[in-house]
């Protein structure tokens, strides 16, 4: 294995946790290096595979010329057009048919047993162990695969062929075994090949994905075809290499092992640790627990929400605190929700007795407002809610006309419940119906603007809030609730009806039915804690705020991992092309380039380190800052995206670089308590941090390094607290820059204490200052250059 490969590995055996799929990439790395000759060195003592063909086919006239086998049909020499990539010396490309049997069968006496092997049992993915079933030989013989200890099995049906169902056979009863139909099978007769290092092939999904176009059949019954399967290539080392390549292979897939068992377990611990800060936020009868979940939340936001799962139970909880009133403020002077009641019940009963929406619709509606009942007994709500039914919140509640509607090509759009989802309408696969049946199916209420759709089935409890445009038809299985103007935020209700709770607040549940439904008695008395209106629209705005800043968060996660996800597929690809020669540097960034950020930014950080530590006041605070400034200042891409945090612009990178620091031995991280009762962390430098500082003094340009010196220099005095304030000067200057706006020194200041991080108001204009004076005269004067500080985001309740 070359020197940039062996780096190449072991720098991805840091990283596979940034992409969702980050291991099965690593995993297929190893894979197409194995079969490329570069994941172990080449022995120029070994046997070349040359001369073990000619061994091979010494054997095969043996055996013809014996009448043990009959003349193979030949198979077409290799073309230099078909090998996908240059092979290491003593290698060779061969076809599978020139090196065993494909798909051979077995002579053994009917009485004897032998292991039956249906799909079920044969392994997937990198899994290799089957499971076999004990039968007599006469029982299976015919109608089934036939094969032995040592063939190697490929499932050759989709999707089992996709999902790399494939084994070596072994610990059959007397070596032998039946089964599935849908199998290749490869005999290793002349024993050319390790039975692993051949599997490992079969299970690349390089292989896979470069067969599939290749099968053939009708959709769901697609095979490899056996000609297929006999003709494909395959790169066969010495058989010596054979054997290290697959020892080294079972070495890298345990690590692997190791990583997606410590992803899992770091996944499963930060779901527990939401799940459990999530379930104390929602216990408002505890205070305290209460108050600390909001605090711990907020504490530990930027780890917590790098997952989706968490953000989707975030907005669960956002729903589930909207309803029991612990979402925004309450205002005392509000009129209280009784009152809105009452002002609701008289103004329907007015519109209702006008015949609205029709004679028919509008008594059946006066009639249910009249059988609408409390329970007696119903949990504590704020001061100024009160209970009600959506009954008794809304001016109609009007069923669905429970028929398929016939569907035109064109027209009305028609709802039916699969476009509902989240509280949004999806327009992207409607149906549509003549205005002749939307008349029918509209008959006793057309829907309106503003109404709100809830779906009753398939699936129950999906909402959603009825737009201008375009008109629409209410589809089966959905009820159509409108609210009387001017009385209830819509917006308010809909929220309201998505509480994950909701089925607790159903009175006429269904009993005895295992398809999960609403029954239309259910949505009528579904209760409802309505606050007063003013307090209503508060909670809509927190609740839009707050589901934005999950909309960003997901943005945020979808960005990281792609990105990740396309490096890994850009690295797979050139590896799989076999480019691994090093390249000089250009000036912008590649692909391929920003693979090596990490290495980069390593480097960088372990010069600043190894040049500051000795310094009196050097630590995290300080090290984050002038990483800070050798990107924002000096230009150094390191691709950092600082935030506004309580002491200054920092990316939370710098906690990778400290791991990373002390696995690779290059400086301790200590943690002391200071005499102010603050924590500091510091860092002690070890002999292993020369090298990464000294690849940094190469990656720099001439007056970048010179910059850089100068800029340690000038902090090398500076306590932490200075060096706070000059970094966080520079940043809220710089962002003004790259606003396209000159600040003046009192803006700069001002924007600092007010807007920066509430601690920043600790430092008066008169401490503030002289430092931009500083910053001027050392000529440490910002230019506008990326990163822009962002500000930290919290859930801010």
């Amino acid at each position: 294995m070359n020197k940039h490969t062996a780096r190449l590995l072991e720098k991805h055996f840091d990283t596979p946790f940034a992409a969702p799929d980050g291991i099965a990439r690593l995993r297929e790395l190893i894979l197409t290096l194995a079969m490329q000759g570069k994941l172990v060195e080449q022995d120029t003592n070994d046997q070349p595979a040359s001369e073990l063909l000619k061994e091979i086919e010494a054997e095969k006239q043996r055996l013809i010329q014996g009448e043990k086998i009959k003349k193979p049909k030949p198979l077409s020499p290799v073309k230099p057009e078909e090998v996908p990539y240059e092979l290491p010396q003593g290698w060779e490309w061969v076809r599978l048919g020139e090196i065993g049997f494909i798909n051979p069968r077995n002579e053994a006496e009917d009485t004897i047993n032998a292991g039956f092997v249906p799909m079920p049992l044969i392994p997937e993915g990198y899994s290799e162990n089957h499971q076999f079933e004990e039968r007599l030989w006469k029982e299976i013989k015919k109608g089934y695969t036939h094969f032995a200890d040592g063939d190697i099995g490929m499932a050759k049906i989709t999707p089992c062929f996709e999902n790399a169902k494939s084994c070596v056979f072994s610990g059959l009863p007397n070596g032998i075994g039946a089964g599935t139909t849908e199998l290749h099978i490869f005999r290793n007769s002349f024993n050319s090949v390790a039975p692993r290092f051949l599997l490992y092939y079969l299970k690349n999904p390089h292989y896979i994905s470069a067969a599939v176009p290749n099968m053939t059949g009708s959709a769901g019954q697609k095979r490899v075809p056996t000609a297929y399967f006999i003709g494909q290539l395959l790169p066969l080392p010495p058989k010596d290499e054979q054997h290290r390549i697959v020892a080294k292979i079972d070495q890298l897939m345990a690590r692997c092992d190791e990583l997606e068992k410590l992803r899992t377990e770091q996944q499963q611990k930060r779901l527990a640790i939401h799940t459990a800060a999530i379930r104390q936020l929602l216990d408002t009868e505890n205070h305290h627990n209460h108050q600390k979940a909001w605090q711990f939340l907020n504490q530990h936001f930027d780890d917590l929400y790098t997952v989706k799962e968490n953000v989707t139970e975030l907005r669960k909880a956002i729903l589930k605190l909207a309803v029991m009133g612990k979402l925004a403020p309450h205002n005392p002077n509000d009129p209280p929700a009784s009152e809105l009641l009452e002002e609701i019940s008289k103004k329907r009963t007015q519109i209702l007795e006008k015949f609205y929406p029709n004679e028919s619709e509008s008594k059946t509606q006066l009639n249910k407002q009249k059988k609408q009942v409390l329970p007696k007994s119903l949990p504590t709500l704020p001061i100024g809610w009160a209970w009600a039914t959506l009954m008794q919140c809304s001016l109609i509640i009007v069923d669905c006309h429970n028929k398929t509607a016939p569907y035109s090509d064109s027209g009305i759009v028609l709802l039916r419940t699969s476009n509902i989802r989240n509280g949004c309408i999806l327009l992207d696969e409607v149906k549509y119906v003549t205005e002749k049946t939307f008349e029918r199916w509209a008959a006793r209420a057309t829907p309106e603007a503003g109404d709100i759709l809830i779906t009753r089935e398939a699936p129950m409890g999906e909402v959603c809030i009825i737009p201008k445009e375009p008109k629409v038809c209410m589809g089966q299985r959905m009820m159509l609730i409108r609210v009387v103007p001017q009385t209830i935020n819509n917006q308010f209700l809909l929220y309201s009806l998505r509480d994950p709770n909701i089925m607790n607040r159903v009175q006429d549940k269904p009993v005895g039915m295992t398809v999960q439904h609403l029954r239309v008695g259910g949505v009528e008395t579904l209760l409802v804690p309505l606050p007063p209106l003013s307090e209503q629209n508060r909670i809509v705005a927190k609740i839009e705020q707050l589901m934005a800043l999950c909309d960003t968060l997901e943005t945020q996660i979808d960005s990281a991992t792609s990105k990740q996800t396309e490096l890994l597929n850009a690295l797979i690809h050139a590896q799989s092309q076999g480019d691994t020669k090093e390249e000089s540097q250009p000036a912008s960034l590649s692909k391929s380039q920003v693979i090596d950020l990490a290495t980069y930014r390593a480097a960088i950080g372990c010069y600043a380190v190894n040049n500051l530590a000795n310094a009196q006041y050097f630590g995290r605070t300080a090290a984050a800052k002038v990483l800070y400034l050798a990107q924002a200042h000096i230009g150094l891409k390191l691709g950092l995206q600082p935030e506004r945090k309580a002491a200054g612009p920092l990316d939370p990178w710098i906690y990778d670089f400290e791991r990373q620091g002390q696995d690779k031995g290059w400086f301790e991280v200590n943690k002391k308590t200071l005499k102010s009762g603050r924590k500091k962390t510091e860092y002690r430098c070890l002999s292993a941090l020369s090298e990464p500082s000294t690849r940094a003094e190469a990656l720099m340009s001439s007056e970048q390094k010179v910059e850089f010196d100068r800029l340690i220099y000038a902090l090398t005095d500076k306590t932490t607290e200075q060096v706070e304030i000059i970094a966080t000067l520079f940043a809220v200057w710089n962002d003004f820059l790259i606003d396209s706006i000159q600040p003046t020194d009192e803006q700069i200041i001002a924007d600092m204490r007010e807007n920066w991080h509430e601690r920043k108001a600790r430092f008066s204009p008169s401490d503030l200052k002289p430092w931009l004076s500083w910053l001027r005269r050392e000529n440490f004067t910002p230019r506008g250059l990326s990163p822009r500080t962002v500000q930290q985001q919290q859930l801010g309740i």
